[in-house]
C-alpha cells in the first residue's frame, strides 16, 4: 500500500497501555529553523490518531520489527481492526496532500492551523500526558548560561509530579482549571509565595505554548486566562557603613576569608554568581588611556551572552592581585557552587553581626504576611549585586 512520506508519517508511541497496544501517531513536519550549531531544526506537529496496535515485536535478519504494523509502508495487518485502520490512514494523508498540493500549485502559503484542524476531524486527543511532555522539554533544554533556569525547570517539574500523584492528564486536557488547582497546591500544600508560584506558572506556560504549536494541546484557556500576581519582592542589600564594616572584618577561616573577598568583589563590581564563576585570567587585562592605567575586565555575560567590559576600581584590583596564580586552570577568583557560597555568606555576615532587622513581606494568594528577619538570614551572593 505505502503512503507519500512527504505529506506526513505514521509510527507507533513507545508507551503501551496495560494491554500491551501502542497508540498510533500522525506527525507532519514543516519550516524550522537552525540551532546554535547552524543544524536546521524542522517543526513538527503529533497527533493522536485514536488508533491502537497490537505491541507484539518480531525478530528477522535487519533488526526488531512490529509484528501488526509495517513502518516502511505505512500501513496495519494482521489483526481485526488493521482495515480500518488503514482507511483512517489513507483518508488523512490524502486530506493533507490535497491541501498541500493545492497551496503550493497557487504559490501560498502552508497555514499550519488550516493542517491542524484537517487531521483533527475525528480525534482531537494527545496521548502525550502534560508530565512526560515537560521531562522531555527539561531533557532537551541547553541553553547555554542558563543553568539556573534549568534547575528551576526541573523544581516546577518535581512539583508537578507531586501534584498530579503520579495520574498527569493528557495534554489535550490541560486547561485554565487545571492550572488553578495546580496554583492552589504550590500556595496551600507547597507553601510558596505568589513570586516563587508565578515563576513555577511561567515555565509550565512556556512549556504548554510549545505543546499547542506542535497540536498537542488544543485548549488555549491555560495560556491565555491563567495569570497571577507576582508581588513587590524585597532587595537585601548592604548599606555603605555595613560594607564599610565587611571589609575590616577579620574571619575566624580561610574558607570564610576567600568567600568574603568574592563577595566584596561582587560589590564591587556588580556581577553576577554565574559570571564571578566563570572569571579567569584571560577576562583580565591592562590599559592606557591619556596616561592613566586601567585594570579592565572583558567576558560574555552567561546570562545574556552579550560581550561586557568593566574598568575595575583599585579594590577589586587588591582582590585579583591576592588571589593570582593561585587558584586551578587560572581561575581569577576562589568562587565556591552557589549552594555553598550563599551558606557560607549567611555564616559570615552573622559572626561579622551584620543583624540589621528587616521586615520581610511576602504574598500568598490573596493573603499578605510580614515577617521580622535578621540580615544575616536573608543575605546571598545576589545581594552584593544589589550592593
Amino acid at each position: 500500500m505505502g503512503i507519500r512520506r512527504r505529506f506526513g508519517r505514521f509510527y507507533l508511541d513507545s508507551k503501551p497501555d496495560l494491554l500491551g497496544q501502542l497508540p498510533l501517531m500522525y506527525e507532519y513536519t514543516y519550516g524550522g529553523y537552525y540551532d546554535e550549531n547552524g543544524k536546521h531544526v524542522r517543526y513538527r506537529i503529533r497527533h493522536y490518531t485514536g488508533f491502537k496496535i497490537p505491541g507484539k515485536k518480531i525478530t528477522t535478519k535487519k533488526g526488531t520489527k512490529f509484528a501488526y504494523w509495517d513502518d516502511l509502508q505505512q500501513y496495519a495487518k494482521g489483526f481485526i481492526d488493521a482495515e480500518e485502520i488503514n482507511g483512517y490512514v489513507m483518508a488523512l494523508i490524502n486530506r493533507v496532500s490535497k491541501y498541500v498540493r493545492h497551496k503550493k500549485e497557487n504559490f501560498e502559503p502552508v497555514d499550519i492551523s488550516e493542517v491542524k484542524r484537517l487531521i483533527t476531524v475525528n480525534h482531537s486527543v494527545s496521548h502525550e500526558n502534560v508530565v512526560s511532555y515537560c521531562e522531555a522539554y527539561l531533557n532537551r533544554y541547553n541553553k547555554p548560561g542558563q543553568e539556573s533556569t534549568k534547575r528551576n525547570l526541573n523544581t516546577m517539574v518535581s512539583s508537578l509530579k507531586e501534584y498530579t500523584e503520579n495520574r498527569p492528564p493528557l495534554l489535550a486536557n490541560v486547561g485554565k482549571e487545571f492550572l488553578e488547582n495546580f496554583i492552589s497546591y504550590l500556595i496551600i500544600t507547597k507553601k510558596n509565595n505568589n513570586t516563587t508560584v508565578e515563576k513555577k506558572l511561567s515555565m509550565l506556560q512556556q512549556i504548554l505554548r510549545e505543546a499547542y504549536k506542535q497540536g498537542l494541546l488544543t485548549n488555549k484557556s491555560a495560556l491565555e486566562e491563567v495569570k497571577i500576581s507576582r508581588g513587590s519582592t524585597d532587595i537585601i542589600f548592604l548599606k555603605e557603613d555595613e560594607l564599610q564594616h565587611l571589609e575590616s572584618f577579620k574571619p575566624k577561616s580561610e574558607r570564610l576569608e576567600k568567600v568574603k573577598d568574592v563577595f566584596l568583589f561582587g560589590c564591587y563590581t556588580g556581577l553576577r554568581y554565574s559570571d564571578l564563576e566563570q572569571l579567569n585570567q584571560a577576562h583580565y587585562s591592562k590599559k592606557k588611556l591619556k596616561g592613566e592605567q586601567y585594570h579592565i575586565l572583558s567576558f560574555v555575560i552567561k546570562k545574556t551572552r552579550r560581550t561586557h567590559e568593566i574598568a575595575l576600581p583599585p579594590k577589586a584590583v587588591t582582590i585579583v592581585n591576592k588571589y593570582w596564580d593561585k587558584q586551578e586552570n587560572k581561575r581569577l577568583l576562589p568562587v565556591p557552587t552557589n549552594q555553598k557560597i550563599n551558606d557560607y555568606i549567611k555564616e559570615l555576615c552573622e559572626d561579622a553581626d551584620i543583624d540589621t532587622e528587616i521586615e520581610i513581606t511576602a504574598q500568598f494568594g490573596s493573603e499578605v504576611r510580614t515577617e521580622i528577619k535578621k540580615k544575616f538570614e536573608i543575605i546571598s551572593c545576589h545581594s552584593a549585586r544589589h550592593t
